[in-house]
């Protein structure tokens, strides 16, 4: 009667050695997060915007529409551009929208657009690549911006087009007294042309004066972001040494102290490599260079990152496993003996 309880305990503790050294199967799964719809892009930017101190953007539907728009117009054409159907600006469509868009309307407004396009859905493991520069950076951490949209769109081929954009609305919520005036005017400006970001005047890094201070005199469009790669300090140092506290938003023709005991000329981001906020961390890719013509931004499909885990083991444990195996199984056998029926002896 005990003999089938023998076997299936040494049959149990031999299933159990076996796995022990059976291959097991290693899935491989994506890194970040998977970008497939609107919010979601949102979400990552908004994200992004706190973990550096920023306070999130509010959805805009009109900024929604313009972006879902663009990412239309781009996966129907096959182009990554910021080229409106028609001929005209973004800030046109804006103005058409009704957005009641802040800032000097004749250089463009305090608005931008980030776009790209990635083979699959964006996997979103950090800042694209393409996004990384000053102009893209200043899209999504500006803080002139009060509002964002986003758009997706899958054109031909898998491929997945992606607009993100960013706009600052009036205090009054009202448009600007000249918004007919632009918005009727022949598209060709040199606000019309910035693409990527709002015009914006290109920081000229300042030299430090005899008391080893560094001044800086903010020009149209600038911001707290880009003031601080140019100088490669932190918006952190530039708001304690300013008295700003947590406050972003710059103006024209204010005068910042952006560093202080500077023996040398201050060194621009091209001599130095600082990182101007808390952290970000890299992701599929575009270009941009800012000319004064109409601009197209190209961009080099995405590429997801795959984590394995593989099973590691080395001899000595699997001595050690067998040695327990083993001494499992003398012990087993100790057990079905002391309790074996005493009449079948």
């Amino acid at each position: 009667m005990r003999k089938p309880i023998h076997s299936i305990i040494w049959l149990l503790l031999f299933g159990f050695a076996l796995s022990l050294f059976l291959p097991k199967e290693v899935s491989a799964r994506p890194l970040g997060e998977q970008i497939s719809t609107p919010s979601q892009l949102i979400a990552v930017v908004n994200n992004l915007r706190i973990s550096n101190g920023l306070p999130a953007l509010s959805v805009h539907p009109i900024l929604n529409q313009a972006a879902q728009s663009q990412a239309d117009y781009m996966a129907a054409t096959g182009n990554v551009t910021h080229t409106r159907p028609g001929g005209i600006t973004y800030t046109q469509q804006l103005l058409a929208l009704g957005f009641p868009l802040a800032g000097d309307l004749s250089l463009g407004g305090f608005r931008a657009e980030n776009i790209l396009y990635s083979n699959g859905y964006l996997n979103w493991n950090g800042v694209p690549p393409g996004w990384q520069d000053a102009a893209h950076m200043n899209t999504m951490l500006s803080g002139n911006f009060t509002h964002i949209g986003a758009g997706i769109s899958q054109g031909a081929n898998n491929a997945f087009y992606y607009a993100v954009d960013t706009a600052a609305a009036t205090g009054s919520g009202q448009m600007q007294d000249n918004a007919s005036t632009i918005l009727t005017s022949v598209p060709g400006g040199v606000g019309d042309s910035a693409g990527v970001s709002q015009f914006m005047v290109p920081v000229a890094v300042s030299t430090a004066r005899a008391d080893g201070d560094v001044m800086h005199t903010v020009q149209y469009g600038q911001s707290l972001w880009s003031i601080a790669i140019e100088y490669g300090t932190t918006i952190k140092n530039i708001q304690a040494l300013n008295n700003l506290g947590e406050y972003m938003v710059v103006y024209q023709g204010q005068q910042l102290l952006v560093l202080k005991a500077a023996t040398q000329p201050a060194l621009s981001v091209a001599q130095v490599t600082m990182t101007p906020m808390l952290t970000e961390t890299p992701i599929p890719t575009a270009t941009f260079s800012a000319s004064p013509t109409p601009m197209q931004v190209s961009v080099s499909p995405t590429s997801e990152t795959a984590e394995t885990a593989a099973p590691t083991s080395t001899s000595s444990s699997r001595i050690l496993v067998v040695v327990l195996i083993l001494a499992a199984f003398v012990g087993a056998s100790m057990a079905v003996w002391l309790i074996r029926d005493p009449s079948s002896s």
